[in-house]
């Protein structure tokens, strides 16, 4: 049998192809574009002081594919010349750039190679460390030996001009032919910076950036030649400012969005085996029962689609696949497979360093990032990079990854081969552990598609805080008093499960207003999966009503000292409706989840397994109100509710809480900012939420950890 080792080896197996990459080389061609028609005012021919120089610049996303664009993108502008940029190219001039771009030449360099260069007199001057890197790279494109520094140097005087004319000479290009440079590995001037004569601002502070910039928005006056920027670096984060005031240059990001499962799909159909054969990787992993799609799902709820993950994955699996000379023949086997610690260990070690070594400022943001991933909070950032879009740093700096939302709006992704590393850090508290088990949890379109409500996660990490505590609380003596299944438990629980966050999906057409009128529940098929993974009971069947919808939080609690067993479903109901809810929303809710699980499971299953539902309104209509007596109120097994409208199911329980009792969940400043930031949106953003409120969240977690 192979050992650990050889079975998770990621070894490099097949050739992968570059796909989904039509909107950011539609993005980099009209940057590309706008330096090419605004040069003159870069030269100062022209009085016009708009124009700044724009640079295509990839952040810090290891494995996002930065580098493997920058070296395919110009056979992208010819696979896409006439899809994807013919709109682009509809203006004459537009069209003319184009078809000039199409046939430019690459020189790519790695800044890896960067250090000082003689004559001695010159070895710390960064600007002449670049131009010779630049004629090094030139000569090892063209098979050439390596150029003597000082003969270079006599050559060239640090002269712009001499600096094109001698690549074009090394590259046999003529002068006027598009010269496209990708400087890759720009975060060596993270560590490489002390090796060079730096300028310092009015403060004594030495940002290589700003000079490294100035080199190149210099050369960039040259007539056909452009540039592509590509790294990873917190120098290079916003609030670095970089190359601002005099250079007269904004940093334009390239996005490098994740795959989705087309994408994916395309990708293992065209990637194929180093071997003589030549054989698509899907070929060798799936078998005739398993679908290149299945295959692709379960890669997108692994990965989240990054490319560089992705990669790792599927080498990681052929190299298992190939070992064993049997390809998957389900989804499930291939699903056990990465979800084993060690496949993930090993296919995330090289992703994973930079957070797992984050320092203290650092980490206080991670469970902010945890939350507004778990949450679906967006986040907007400017072209004018102010220091004010701090969450883009964070994210750039722990390595995580942004899904676009448009061109400025983005959402963090953390893929979930990441979370069984982060949970394994003995740094991380155990608010950020639930926040990874949820996460872990969630299907992985979640992350994408999903308009989870933050009122709802936040009542549910309450819940399972507050009932894991090791203190007294009221909430917890509150449904001791109500609930006789509550008094049974014998709580706190002995651990924390993770909560699993039901998808509420809202149509588009939906207003916070209406608040839940639109929203849909799951197809059979979805229940069937979320219970039995989640839950661990057996198959369920929850009917689809237009009128009702199903719980919003599902969790289970286990008592530390009895076989009991308590699955919890949470309604959130009547957020910001004027009216309230009724009893008609109450009942709907208890049918739609109560009878089918006591029918289906609880009914033949053994006495020490319950099931409650509590609803959670922030606001009960009237009529409720006063039957409750503003009290909460718990119905149980054998009760009937409303003139007899609804009979509570044996081992069974529905717990109705008021208003005052929920503001043990969640405070009224926090609701009152909820509401606000709603009103904005019906999928607010960071800045629509505030940090005031999101660290107020926060600190109501941490009180009780």
């Amino acid at each position: 049998m192979a050992s650990l080792d050889e079975k998770w080896k990621a070894v490099d197996k097949f050739k992968s192809v570059v796909v989904d990459r039509e909107r950011d080389v539609v993005r980099v061609t009209k940057e590309l574009y706008d330096l090419h028609s605004n040069r003159e005012q870069l030269r100062g021919i022209t009085s016009s002081c708009n124009y700044r120089l724009t640079i295509p610049f990839a952040p810090h996303l290891f494995g996002s594919g930065k580098t493997t664009f920058a070296r395919t993108y110009l056979e992208l502008v010819q696979r896409f010349g006439e899809t994807f940029l013919s709109t682009f190219a509809s203006d004459p001039s537009r069209r003319t750039f184009l078809e000039n771009l199409k046939k430019a030449s690459l020189l790519f360099v790695d800044l890896r190679e960067l250090k000082p260069i003689d004559p001695i007199e010159f070895s710390r001057n960064l600007k002449w460390a670049v131009y010779y890197l630049l004629i090094k790279a030139a000569c090892l494109q063209s098979g050439l030996p390596q150029p003597d520094p000082d003969e270079c140097f006599k050559e060239l005087k640090l002269r712009s001009d001499a600096l094109v004319q001698k690549i074009r000479s090394i590259l046999n290009i003529p002068s006027d032919q598009y010269l496209l440079v990708a400087f890759d590995e720009v975060g060596v001037f993270d560590t490489k910076a002390t090796l060079f004569e730096l300028e310092k601002n009015d403060k004594g502070v030495v940002r290589p950036y700003n000079d490294f910039i100035g080199i190149i928005s210099q050369l960039c006056e040259e007539p056909d030649l452009f540039f592509i920027v590509i790294g990873k670096s917190k120098g290079l984060s916003i609030k670095n400012d970089v190359a601002f005031g005099l250079s007269r240059v904004i940093l334009h990001f390239i996005p490098l969005s994740p795959l989705d499962a087309s994408s994916i799909v395309e990708f293992l159909e065209k990637s194929l085996l180093k071997t003589p054969t030549q054989e698509p990787v899907c070929n060798v992993l799936c078998s005739s029962s398993f679908s290149v799609n299945e295959l692709a799902d379960s890669l997108l709820e692994c990965t989240g689609g990054v490319p560089g993950l992705l990669t790792r994955a599927v080498n990681m699996l052929l190299n298992y696949i190939i070992a064993r000379n049997q390809p998957f023949i389900s989804k499930e086997e291939c699903l056990t497979c990465m979800n084993d610690y060690d496949f993930r260990r090993i296919c995330a070690e090289p992703f994973v360093e930079r957070i797992l070594n984050l320092d203290e400022d650092r980490k206080s943001v991670f469970d902010i990032l945890l939350k507004m991933a778990l949450y679906r909070i967006p986040f907007k950032v400017d072209d004018i990079l102010t220091s004010e879009s701090f969450l883009y740093d964070a994210v750039t700096e722990m390595g995580l990854y942004r899904y676009p939302i448009d061109q400025n709006t983005f959402q963090v992704l953390i893929p979930k081969i990441f979370v069984g590393i982060f949970k394994k850090d003995p740094s991380i508290s155990s608010l950020e552990k639930i926040l990874l088990g949820s996460l872990d949890v969630e299907p992985v379109d979640c992350f994408f598609y999903s308009k989870c409500r933050v009122f709802e996660g936040i009542v549910a990490l309450r819940l399972v805080l507050m009932l894991s505590s090791k203190n007294r609380n009221e909430l917890r003596e509150l449904l001791c008093q109500l609930s006789p299944i509550w008094k049974q438990m014998k709580l706190p629980i002995s651990t924390i499960s993770p909560i699993h966050y039901i998808k509420s999906v809202v149509s588009s057409r939906e207003t916070r207003s209406e608040s839940n009128k639109s929203r849909r529940t799951f197809a059979n098929t979805e229940w069937n999966k979320i219970i039995r993974d989640t839950l661990y009971l057996e198959t369920i069947y929850i009917p689809v009503d237009a009128t009702s919808h199903s719980p919003d939080i599902i969790f289970k609690l286990q008592s530390p000292v009895e076989p009991k067993v308590l699955t919890v479903g949470v309604a959130c109901k009547g957020r910001w409706k004027s009216e309230g809810i009724g009893w008609s929303d109450i009942i709907d809710e208890a049918k739609k989840f109560l009878d089918p699980v006591y029918d289906q499971v609880l009914s033949s299953a053994m006495d020490y397994h319950h099931c409650m539902l509590i609803i959670v309104s922030t606001k009960l209509s009237l009529n409720v109100s006063n039957e409750l007596g503003n009290q909460s109120r718990c119905y149980s097994s054998g009760m009937f509710i409303r003139n007899d409208s609804f009979k509570v199911p044996d081992n069974c329980e529905l717990v109705i809480l008021c208003e005052r009792d929920i503001q043990m969940l969640i405070d009224e400043e926090i609701l009152n900012g909820l509401e606000r930031a709603f009103h904005v949106s019906h999928n607010p953003t960071f800045w629509d939420f505030g940090l005031d409120l999101l660290d107020r969240i926060r600190n109501s977690f941490l009180s009780w950890q």
